[in-house]
């Protein structure tokens, strides 16, 4: 791959962007930080190693897709990607999508539904990552910003002979800014400021290669505030549809294949013989398959509001693995929610932890699941902290509410999933149809 520089963003008219000197560096600057945030959230494990000889170049691949994110460094705000769709691997193509009802930071950002999609399509003569993100009704700083959509397209290539590229752009539909002319067609990597509030970049698409791997990262709007705010620190970071995508040499893979995941709730319906999808897995992790080398990677959003239906506060998954070549593992899968509240307090809890946890050593499969809770309260009645696998509740007017559904083995596969909560509806509630199922705390291993 050849080891260019990007050139100057342009837009598709042929004339430069406004892209001052101060702010291009800082664009750099953040691409920099989302590289390394990238690679560590989807966990690409791939060691890139520079070849000699003329023989085609295959790939390991790693990429993100957002709705949102918002970050400080000080912790104040830690809000990973929303409505994350992910992919990671090398020989085999892959799609994954997610969606969500809405996103709400308080004072920072408030957006509508959001959809994305990410796509690997491996073939013989190239690898192509393709990140897709619609975002509807973004209201950024209390209005300040607002758009009525956003739809963000990027795709980048990496070629067997070496050479990669990359093409794509965000468009920003009906986008307003307070104190701010903006032209109706939106540049790639377009920079503003809102004196004294935020610096603003739009349409930002960044892409760099060298000998050993390709990197390509974008978003339709960033937002740094200059000054505290809101309760805020100056210098937080806020994103709407951020993409991330990594492509090195790949590393054959030896030893066992790691599998398994966590997340915090998602939504589900089934209306005839179509399968509806209400909420897709929130704050949702997933485990490399060549594993995380012992180190704990995690994705956290600041909540989850799927309106009549469902909030929470601080989502959080983990994933830890090991492995080696002789076919021993390790894995260990949690997620933790703050502050659950389903139908309106029918169902509560301070807090709830599930733990799933894998191993493999000498041949021998080892597999423990845990639940944990502070205060859960189901239909009125307080859940003891010791309840029994496997409890089932039939709630009227409700349905059927499973706590602590641990299932281990299927099939004699080396694999263990525990659910928190699990409900399944009896009546139509909160526009669900009857047989929609609502799932809370779930983690899981594979290990083959």
């Amino acid at each position: 791959m050849s080891k260019r520089a990007p050139a100057p963003a342009r837009d598709p008219g042929g004339s430069t962007s406004h892209f001052d000197k101060g702010m291009g560096s800082r664009i750099m600057r953040k691409f920099a930080t989302i590289v390394a945030f990238g690679l560590v959230g989807a966990s690409f494990v791939a060691v890139p190693t520079p070849t000699a000889q003329a023989a085609d170049v295959t790939y390991s691949y790693a990429a993100r897709t957002g709705g949102t994110y918002a970050k400080v460094f000080d912790g104040t705000v830690s809000s990973d990607l929303t409505a994350e769709s992910s992919v990671t691997g090398g020989p085999d193509s892959v799609t994954s999508s997610n969606s969500t009802a809405a996103v709400n930071v308080q004072g920072l950002l408030r957006v509508g539904a959001v959809e994305t999609e990410t796509k690997a399509t491996v073939g013989a003569a190239s690898t192509t990552l393709n990140s897709f993100a619609r975002t509807a009704n973004v209201n950024l700083l209390n209005g300040l910003i607002k758009v009525d959509a956003v739809t963000t397209n990027i795709t980048t290539v990496a070629r067997a002979d070496g050479s990669a590229s990359s093409a794509g752009q965000s468009q920003l539909l009906g986008i307003g800014i307070v104190g701010v002319d903006l032209p109706v067609r939106i540049p790639k990597n377009y920079a503003v400021t809102i004196p004294g509030v935020a610096s603003i970049t739009l349409n930002v698409h960044l892409h760099a290669s060298s000998d050993e791997a390709v990197a390509t990262n974008g978003w339709a709007i960033g937002i740094t505030l200059l000054k505290p705010r809101a309760g805020y620190a100056a210098g937080v970071t806020v994103m709407v549809n951020p993409v991330n995508q990594f492509l090195s040499e790949a590393v054959p893979a030896t030893g066992a294949k790691l599998f398994g995941q966590a997340y915090g709730t998602r939504v589900k319906a089934h209306v005839g013989e179509a399968a509806q999808i209400i909420s897709d897995p929130t704050a949702r992790v997933s485990a490399p398959s060549g594993s995380s080398h012992g180190r704990t990677i995690q994705n956290q959003t600041l909540g989850v509001r799927v309106p009549g239906l469902l909030t929470t506060g601080v989502v959080t998954s983990t994933t830890n693995s090991t492995k080696d070549d002789a076919g021993n593992a390790e894995m260990r899968n949690t997620n933790e929610i703050a502050r659950l509240n389903v139908l309106g307090g029918l169902i509560r809890a301070e807090a709830l932890k599930v733990l799933a946890y894998g191993k493999v050593q000498g041949g021998k499969w080892t597999s423990r699941m845990r639940m944990t809770f502070v205060n859960l309260v189901i239909a009125g009645q307080k859940i003891p902290i010791d309840v029994g696998r496997n409890t089932v509740i039939d709630v009227a007017g409700l349905g059927e509410v499973a706590i602590n559904l641990q299932q281990k083995n299927p099939n004699g596969a080396r694999q263990n999933l525990i659910n928190g909560i699990r409900i399944t509806l009896d009546t139509e509630r909160a526009g669900l149809p009857i047989g929609a199922v609502i799932e809370i705390g779930v983690a899981g291993t594979f290990i083959i």
